[in-house]
C-alpha cells in the first residue's frame, strides 16, 4: 500500500527542505497538472514568476509541444507510484530547452494528492555527452572509411574493433572476430609473425612494423603495431602488389646479371682472342695483300668490344 507524505505551507521542516533547496522544485496537482507551489530556485531557472507558475500555467507549459502526449501518459503511470526518477526535457520561458533528470513522489498538499518533483538540469553535460558522442562517430566514420586495415585488441589479443577495409583485406568479416582471439578462430595465425609480434608489442610496450606473407589469402601484408597501456592499435596494408614488383626488379636484375657476366666473360674473351690473334698477324711476315683485310678484321673486333663496353655500361647503369 502506498503511503503519501501530508505536508501543508506552514510545516517548517517543509520550507527548510522546499524553500531553500538550491535545486528547482515544485508541487503540481495530479489531476489539474496545476502547480500548487515552487520554490525560488524554480523561478530563477525557468524564467516564470511565483505568480505565473502559480495562476497562469501548468505542467503542459514546461514541456515541448511534441511531448504532451508523452507527458500525460506517464502522469498516468506515476499516478499512484511513490517515487519515480526519469529523464526528461523542459522549455524555459524564453523557448530553450533543458536536459532535466527529476525525481517525483507523492505527496498531500494542503489536502490535495499531488506529486512533488526536485529538478537537475543536467543540459551541459548532455550536450558534453552529445559532441563526444558525436566525435566518437565521426572517429568511426574516418576508420571506416581509410585505405588501410585497421583493428584494436584488448590485453588479451582479443578484437575489439574491426573496420571495413580489414574485412577486404582478410577476408574477414567483423562479426566472426569481435570480442574474440583471431588465432582461436584461425588457428593458422598462430604459427605466423603475426602474433608473436602482437604479443610482444602488448608485453614490451614497443611500436613493431613488419611483413608476413598470409599463404591462405596469397597475399603480402605489411602490419604496423602501436601498444596502449592495455591494448594494441594495428594498422596494416596488402603490399601484395608491392611484393610482386620488388620481384620482378628482383628478376629483371638478375637477367642483365647474367647478360653482363656473357658479355664480360663469355662473348668478350674469345674476342680477346681474336684480337690477339690479329695482333701477332701483324707482326708475322706477310705480302701487302693481307694489310687491308687484317685492317678490316681488326676494325670490326675493336668495333665489338667497344659494343660490349656500351653494353654493360647501359646493364650497370639500369642495375643501379
Amino acid at each position: 500500500m502506498n503511503t503519501c507524505l501530508q505536508i501543508d505551507d506552514a510545516d517548517a521542516s517543509f520550507n527548510v527542505l522546499f524553500y531553500h533547496n538550491p535545486n528547482p522544485m515544485w508541487i503540481v496537482e495530479v489531476d489539474t497538472l496545476c502547480f500548487k507551489d515552487v520554490n525560488e530556485a524554480a523561478v530563477k531557472h525557468y524564467g516564470y514568476t511565483r505568480d505565473e507558475f502559480l495562476n497562469h500555467i501548468c505542467l503542459a507549459n514546461i514541456r515541448p509541444l511534441q511531448e504532451q502526449q508523452d507527458m500525460l501518459d506517464l502522469i498516468r503511470t506515476i499516478k499512484h507510484k511513490q517515487t519515480v526518477k526519469k529523464e526528461l526535457t523542459h522549455v524555459k520561458k524564453d523557448g530553450s530547452i533543458i536536459h532535466v533528470n527529476i525525481t517525483s513522489f507523492n505527496v498531500t498538499y494542503n489536502g490535495k494528492l499531488c506529486r512533488m518533483i526536485i529538478i537537475h538540469d543536467i543540459t551541459g553535460q548532455k550536450h558534453k555527452d552529445i559532441k563526444l558522442t558525436e566525435a566518437i562517430d565521426k572517429m568511426y566514420e574516418t576508420l571506416e572509411s581509410i585505405t588501410d586495415g585497421f583493428i584494436t585488441l584488448n590485453n588479451k589479443l582479443k578484437i575489439t574493433y574491426w573496420n571495413k577495409e580489414a574485412e577486404r583485406i582478410l577476408c574477414i568479416k567483423r562479426e566472426a572476430v569481435l570480442l574474440k582471439s583471431l588465432w582461436e578462430i584461425y588457428p593458422y595465425y598462430r604459427n605466423l609473425q603475426v602474433f608473436k609480434q602482437f604479443k610482444q608489442s602488448l608485453k614490451h610496450k614497443e611500436t613493431v612494423k613488419f611483413e608476413q606473407y598470409i599463404a591462405p589469402l596469397n597475399k603480402w601484408i605489411c602490419f604496423n603495431v602501436y601498444p596502449g597501456v592495455e591494448s594494441l592499435t594495428v594498422y596494416f596494408q596488402d603490399i601484395t602488389s608491392q611484393k610482386y614488383g620488388e620481384e620482378q626488379i628482383n628478376l629483371k636484375n638478375k637477367s642483365l646479371d647474367r647478360i653482363a657476366y656473357v658479355n664480360s666473360h663469355i662473348i668478350r674473351k674469345p674476342l680477346a682472342n681474336i684480337l690477339g690473334i690479329i695482333n701477332s698477324l701483324e707482326l708475322l711476315p706477310h705480302n701487302n695483300n693481307f694489310d687491308e683485310p687484317l685492317k678490316m678484321l681488326k676494325q670490326s673486333a675493336l668495333e665489338l668490344d667497344n659494343i660490349i663496353k656500351d653494353v654493360n655500361s647501359h646493364v650497370e647503369r639500369t642495375i643501379k
